[in-house]
């Protein structure tokens, strides 16, 4: 019987496998026991792309791009992860895999990636972890399922990348061509299913707070005098309701009317006080979902989404004394009352000692639809403790475990108890309300030592004996304005995101909203992040969507005009959360197996191309100027935007107005599109960021493709032809601004470089992740031998090393030509000390990574 390899979506995860499991020795990169190998991800190692999309689809023209099949890929500076998994797919003593990824959508998602684009075929099983304790990874070991119980969330998983994909690349190109066609200048603009109607929510707000104009109205407030003090009533029109107002019954617009009323009611006693006073109930909290851990996390400490999300990611995976975070529901699985008696009872020697006991001595633990309820559960149940006693936690995290605790316990206790009185007082026939509310029994409450009900801090009343004398002491006239809408808080946008389904009309969608909302807990903290977020992918400072103020969130300007300009051109599939209500319906429906995945594709093809549809209409009613010569093509006229100059007759000629990295004047256009020929030009850069002069020319099929000297060396030292790797056209020797480097003659759509040594191409370095920050690292050559450096260390912000294994050369330096002679070799010299991270032995790897 072969081995089962368990595959876990991080490092750390495989670890408490390997350990909770037992028997495991660490082996090279991985840990492998008689019968299992212990290996994991890095997050997402594989990505969807289409190749299409990096040739086409740069304009109105070519749009939408919706691939037949995507292709897979490696995500770049993680290719080494994959190899190594790709290695363990096919070793022959390997017979089952076992995807340990989180037990969700893109948990599913990550391993069904990493399993395709290796090719293996090999019989899946699945763990589904809820919790990290030694004994929950046991349990979920033993009851692995088949890999195909899981297909169906695997096709909504893949269905909802691959739509994103689609909408998100066509939906941020086709705005961006149109809105350079209508302002004449270059910019970018992007737009995705859930970022963009999040943005939208809270730039709606922000207009009518913008908008928003104070209005005076008034308030008539009457004081009266008991035995026991005095009490405070507010006058109120019951027939408000029934009049269809949707105004508070205490609010008067009139302010001649509210005279009125005074005059009427000042110097007079009360004819009638009438009192009711009832008992009522303040339920216990649900347990914790993300989302509403995010929002009190946010609320009572000022964290924000992502980072609680942080610190329960790591109170579960790092310290492991709760439960799964990224989960959306608040309930517990029927059969899990005996586990959460024993979590009570793990509480002794902690401070909720004391309430845990209580709810034990008492029998509140026990079942209760209200807790325990299968049909609120999806993928995961709610955030719990574990029953772990918390060692070496942060204040931070000390503080969100707290909330975790606190509310696991006080869901079990029964409602606090209140008496709630109204009283209505008559005078001169108008009628005066005052509420007041006393607390009787604490219940849940006392598991906090004070109230945390304080959304409603109504005082109790002054107490009135039926019969007694009740004396007016004034009547006023209150003047007051009405106040504008406050900005969203984290948490009062994690709060519309979920219940964005009220500003969908059709019911059977918003009824999907209800469940989900605008994206997942566990995307949420990302969406806001990535909405805040001032600098790009590759570090560049960039404007936000949206900035902080205090506690506030505030639409840049940037964001302000995005929902603007989409509104204006009629694209409003982009703002409403419709679309997104839609899409999770069916793919939820899709996780039931109850809706094909083809279909769903189709449809999502289909809302791109009346989005592209849309975005057209539009960009044709802006009229754009020519060139004076006409198109090279068809002999139509050339319209000339701020990118490309493309016909307006639509034969599908185009010109690019900047060509590796060179912009082109209007009068170097008008010549090339003359004469098909221009140059020699220099300033055009490599994608090795070189420097390098070459002409440009128009070939038979209207491709504009760059000309080189007819003497340029094509032979490297040895006079061999040299060809490209990646389309094996021929490539030509250029002198750049920092040396010699080879380039593919096809510039129109390979564009390949490589640098030059001694006259001979050099392949590019190869590369592999750093296991500190997983950017890619290179080989270098140092003082005591060769080595791995991290790419980080240029930034200032990772200095990890790692001891070359034997056998393994630096390459020659880099940077085009001969290196200049006496340069030496880079790295440290011998006896110097090293920085960040020790480096190890050979054949080691850094501490506390070992994958």
């Amino acid at each position: 019987m072969g081995k089962l390899l368990i595959i876990a979506e991080k490092p750390s995860v495989a670890r408490d496998i390997a350990v909770a499991l037992g028997g495991f020795a660490k082996n090279d990169r991985w840990l492998e026991s008689n019968d299992a190998v212990v290996s994991s991800a890095l997050g997402h190692l594989v990505e969807i792309y289409a190749p299409e999309a990096e040739t086409t689809g740069r304009d109105l023209s070519s749009l939408p791009v919706i691939p037949a099949a995507f292709a897979l890929r490696e995500i770049p500076g993680r290719e080494d992860q994959f190899r190594l998994l790709s290695k363990l797919l096919k070793r022959p003593d390997i017979d089952a895999i076992v995807n340990a990824c989180d037990a969700g959508r893109e948990g599913e998602l990550i391993f069904r990636l990493i399993y395709e684009h290796a090719g293996c075929r090999k019989p899946i099983k699945r763990m589904w972890l809820q919790s990290m304790t030694a004994d929950a990874i046991r349990d979920a070991f033993r009851g692995m399922r088949p890999g195909k119980d899981f297909d169906a969330l695997a096709a909504a998983a893949r269905s909802r990348s691959e739509a994103d994909w689609i909408v998100g690349i066509n939906g941020s190109r086709g705005i961006t061509r149109l809105r350079e066609r209508q302002t004449s200048g270059p910019g970018s603009m992007n737009a995705g299913r859930v970022q963009t109607p999040t943005l939208a929510i809270v730039v709606d707000l922000e207009n009518r707070l913008r908008n928003f104009v104070a209005k005076d109205y008034w308030e008539v407030h009457g004081t009266f005098s008991v035995a026991a003090g005095t009490y405070i009533g507010r006058w109120f029109d019951p027939n408000a309701k029934t009049n269809g107002s949707d105004d508070p019954p205490e609010r008067l617009w009139d302010r001649a009317r509210a005279q009125a009323i005074v005059a009427k009611c000042a110097g007079q006693d009360p004819s009638d006080v009438q009192e009711e006073s009832k008992p009522s109930l303040s339920h216990p909290p649900k347990l914790y979902d993300l989302t509403s851990l995010q929002r009190e996390a946010n609320k009572r400490f000022g964290l924000s989404a992502k980072r609680t999300l942080d610190i329960a990611q790591a109170l579960y995976e790092k310290h492991k004394v709760t439960t799964y975070p990224r989960t959306n529901s608040s309930a517990l699985p029927e059969d899990y009352v005996p586990k959460a008696i024993g979590t009570m009872r793990d509480f002794a020697g902690t401070p909720f000692e004391k309430h845990a006991t209580k709810a034990l001595d008492q029998g509140w633990v026990r079942p209760d639809k209200r807790i325990f309820n299968n049909a609120k559960i999806t993928d995961h149940f709610a955030i719990i403790p574990t029953g772990k006693k918390p060692e070496g936690l942060s204040a931070e995290e000390a503080k969100v475990y707290e909330m975790v605790a606190k509310r696991f316990i006080a869901a079990f206790y029964p409602p606090a108890e209140y008496r709630a009185t109204t009283r209505i007082t008559t005078v001169a026939s108008e009628l005066f309300k005052s509420t007041g509310r006393v607390l009787i029994h604490q219940g849940w409450l006392e598991v906090y030592g004070a109230s945390l009900d304080d959304d409603d801090k109504t005082p109790a009343l002054t107490e009135f004996v039926p019969g007694e004398a009740v004396k007016t002491d004034k009547i006023e006239l209150k003047t007051l304005k009405t106040k504008p809408p406050v900005r969203f808080t984290e948490a009062t946008l994690l709060g519309a995101m979920e219940n964005a389904g009220k500003l969908v009309d059709e019911d059977d969608l918003r009824d999907a909203m209800k469940e989900c909302g605008l994206g997942t807990p566990a995307t949420r903290a990302a969406i806001i992040e990535g909405l805040l977020a001032d600098k790009d992918g590759a570090g560049r400072a960039k404007e936000p969507y949206l900035t902080r103020e205090g506690k506030q969130l505030v639409p840049s300007q940037k964001g302000m005009d995005l929902i603007a300009f989409l509104n204006a051109n009629g694209v409003q599939s982009l703002t409403s959360p419709k679309m997104t209500g839609d899409w999770e319906q069916k793919l939820l429906k899709m996780e039931q197996g109850a809706y094909a995945r083809d279909a769903f594709m189709a449809e999502i093809s289909t809302l791109t191309r009346d989005l592209i549809d849309v975005v057209r209409k539009q960009a044709a009613l802006v009229k754009l100027p020519t060139t004076n010569t006409p198109c090279p093509k068809c002999g139509g006229a050339l319209g000339v935007g701020p990118r490309v100059i493309e016909c307006q007759a639509a034969c599908g000629f185009t010109l690019w107005r900047t060509i590796a990295d060179r912009a082109l004047s209007m009068p170097e256009v008008e010549k090339l599109l003359a004469e098909r020929e221009l140059g020699p030009l220099e300033g055009f850069l490599s994608r090795s960021k070189k420097r390098f002069t070459a002409g440009l020319r128009m070939n038979d099929e209207f491709k504009i493709e760059f000309s080189f000297d007819n003497a340029a060396v094509t032979t490297d030292a040895s006079g061999n032809e040299v060809t490209c790797p990646k389309c094996s056209q021929s490539m030509r020797r250029i002198s750049g601004k920092n040396g010699y480097f080879w380039s593919c003659s096809d510039r129109e759509s390979c564009k390949t470089t490589l640098d030059d040594v001694d006259g001979n191409p050099a392949e590019p370095p190869k590369t592999k992740p750093c296991p500190s920050c997983q950017r890619p690292m290179f080989l270098r050559s140092g003082g005591r031998g060769p080595f791995w450096g991290c790419s980080g260390y240029r930034d200032g912000d990772c200095k990890t090393i790692v001891e070359a294994e034997e056998g393994e050369v630096a390459p020659p330096p880099r940077g085009g030509g001969k290196a200049k002679p006496g340069a030496k070799a880079r790295g440290k010299p011998a006896g110097a000390k090293t920085t960040g991270a020790r480096r190890p032995a050979a054949g080691s790897s850094p501490k506390g990574h070992f994958l």
